[in-house]
């Protein structure tokens, strides 16, 4: 019943669909005319957060072939020099889950072609995709800006419930090599998570206080979609009804979790306040606790 996979090598947006003001979009404190490109499509990691595992699953286990598909470095280059050409765009923004989980030389071989562009350019990664020559080649072909998902600042907790295999230690020297890169770059957290408690969020709190060099920060409300394994927890430990259909990731918490754990009114106090906790000398910690709830 299901129809094959398409070859994401063979066709590209037609972006002439849209007014040329969709495209006018802020980043990193100005607004450029902004090309969003797909480079690969899916994931390889196994985050339980998130559909891709589940898409890779469900493609196999219906003989579809494997869902994560990447497109070929010239066929990226002739798409590129479409969009410039049709568009004059001073910006692309690769909307790839993690734009550098790709084979090492591919990264290098893309930064090649990309000399014909040198636009700058936008992209979500990982930090442990990151080392001093990658980070290098990428600035010589104007990266403007690469984002970096922290999630979890407990380490027992991040490898164990949502699979991301990398110790603290192991971030913060990958963040010293990107801060020393000269590229600009944010990070992203996540609060609520199942079985989180204060204690859990305040480890994320923590780590990232530990990373140098971000100039932003954006944490996000834990969002069980559909098909991803920390919905099935949530909904098995009766914090979540099955029926229930996902918002979006700043909308408040929907799992209903008793103590210890954070229920949805703290998570969303301290969602207000996160940023500030990281940024905010430690004497400063009282008084932002008070601003989590709604006191005078």
């Amino acid at each position: 019943p299901y129809g094959p996979l398409v070859n994401i090598n063979d066709t590209y947006a037609d972006f002439s669909l849209f007014d040329e003001s969709r495209f006018m979009r802020p980043m990193g404190g100005r607004v450029f005319k902004m090309i969003p490109v797909e480079s690969f499509r899916g994931c390889p990691y196994a985050c339980t957060y998130c559909n891709s595992p589940s898409q890779r699953v469900f493609t196999k286990e219906n003989d579809l072939g494997n869902f994560m598909r990447r497109k070929t470095i010239p066929m990226l280059r002739d798409e590129l020099r479409s969009y410039v050409d049709q568009f004059s765009p001073d910006f692309f923004f690769f909307v790839d889950d993690s734009f550098l989980a790709r084979p090492r030389q591919e990264i290098f071989d893309f930064c090649d072609m990309y000399e014909e562009f040198k636009l700058p350019f936008y992209f979500n990664t990982r930090a442990e995709n990151c080392d001093p020559e990658i980070l290098a080649r990428l600035k010589a072909v104007n990266c403007y800006r690469i984002a970096f998902g922290i999630e979890a600042g407990n380490e027992q907790y991040r490898n164990k419930v949502l699979r991301r295999k990398i110790t603290n230690a192991e971030i913060i020297k990958r963040f010293k090599w990107i801060a020393d890169s000269g590229i600009a770059f944010s990070l992203n957290l996540i609060i609520g998570l199942p079985g989180e408690t204060r204690d859990l969020i305040m480890d994320t709190v923590e780590l990232a206080r530990a990373i140098q060099g971000y100039d932003s920060l954006t944490s996000f409300i834990f969002t069980p979609y559909h098909g991803t394994t920390l919905r099935k927890v949530a909904v098995d430990n009766g914090w979540l009804d099955p029926d229930t259909i996902t918002k979006h990731n700043t909308s408040k918490s929907l799992l209903k979790m008793p103590p210890p754990y954070i229920n949805a009114d703290e998570a969303d106090g301290l969602l207000a306040v996160l940023p500030l906790y990281c940024y905010f000398p430690k004497e400063e910690w009282p008084q932002l606790r008070l601003a989590e709830g709604s006191y005078e």
